[in-house]
């Protein structure tokens, strides 16, 4: 008969409704613990880089039982902070560790799907984990279950090489009016090795352009660079300085994880003036311009008219 326990304090007995505070006469039942032993991100079979802004991307956590009883039941959960949260925004996630009961010194893989702030700043964080699980202990016929609890540290790296370069970025004109028009045009490259990109969307926004845009790219391939260009028209009104232009780049690997590559750009706003027209003085029309032009002439030839009396 199966029989669990809880802290390794409360027992039930086989054929027995009673409850007893005490242990059965099994040998005393030995601590199991756990050592984070591996963190990487993608899988066991295509490890990739993390960065700022990547979204859907797995974090397999790999650990090892280094207790002396076999364990299972295992469910992990990883307590987030700034800069990742889970697959929906949240600050939890889980993991349930399918492969069964865990040995003394074996290891055991487990994902979690984590996204990463876009304003993250590349380094090393450390997440707590929370392990719930079922020590096995084998006694005269029978087994106990005993419900354990464990934390560990999991030390976890963000990048700050992203796979695609946003590269030879050309805004024309660099300086604009208010109301006026230019171009931004560019390439983007895959840096990796052997590795392509899908769904690749280059957008570019500015809080002084009309209207954003997006250029679809689609697949790119390693170090094949890939041109984009777009028009824009700045805002009317009362405009003048220095503005940003954010151009942001999202492309998909195999494992569905939502990369990003961003650069930031400025574009020179500057107010154009009228000349005004000094006091006492008016604007002449085209002809009146022509009929002072014909008298000049007639003068130079014929002389100034004289004055009748």
């Amino acid at each position: 008969m199966a029989l669990i326990a809880s802290g390794s304090l409360l027992f039930l007995f086989e054929g027995s409704a009673k409850v007893s505070a005490q242990g059965p006469p099994y040998f005393p039942v030995q601590a199991s613990w756990f050592r984070v032993v591996n963190v990487i991100w993608g899988s066991s079979t295509n490890q990739i880089n993390a960065a700022p802004g990547d979204t859907n991307i797995p974090l397999i956590v790999t650990l090892q039982n280094i207790g002396n009883s076999t364990i299972t039941g295992i469910t992990e959960t990883l307590i987030l902070q700034q800069p990742f949260t889970n697959a929906s925004g949240g600050q939890l996630a889980n993991s349930f560790y399918q492969n069964g009961s865990m040995s003394p010194g074996s290891t055991g893989a487990s994902q979690f799907i984590l996204n990463i702030d876009r304003n993250a700043v590349p380094g090393e964080y450390v997440l707590r984990m929370r392990i719930d699980y079922l020590v096995i202990v084998s006694g005269v016929g029978q087994t106990l279950y005993i419900a354990q609890e464990a934390e560990v540290s999991v030390p976890v790296l963000v990048s700050n090489t992203p796979y695609v370069v946003i590269y030879s970025v050309n805004v024309y004109p660099l300086t604009v009016p208010p109301g006026g028009n230019l171009t931004i045009s560019g390439s983007v490259v895959d840096t990796t090795i052997a590795t392509s990109f899908y769904n690749t969307n280059v957008s570019i926004s500015s809080p002084v352009f009309v209207q954003g845009t997006y250029v679809f790219i689609g697949q790119i391939d390693s170090n094949i660079p890939r041109p984009f260009s777009a028009a824009f028209q700045v805002k009317r009104g009362n405009l003048n300085g220095t503005f940003p232009i954010r151009i942001v780049v999202t492309y998909l690997d195999t494992l569905n994880v939502l990369h990003v590559s961003s650069t930031v750009l400025t574009l020179q706003v500057i107010q154009q003036t009228t000349p005004t027209i000094p006091v006492g003085q008016f604007q002449r029309s085209p002809v009146q311009i022509l009929i002072d032009f014909l008298v000049r002439i007639f003068e130079f030839f014929f002389g100034s008219p004289s004055a009748t009396i």
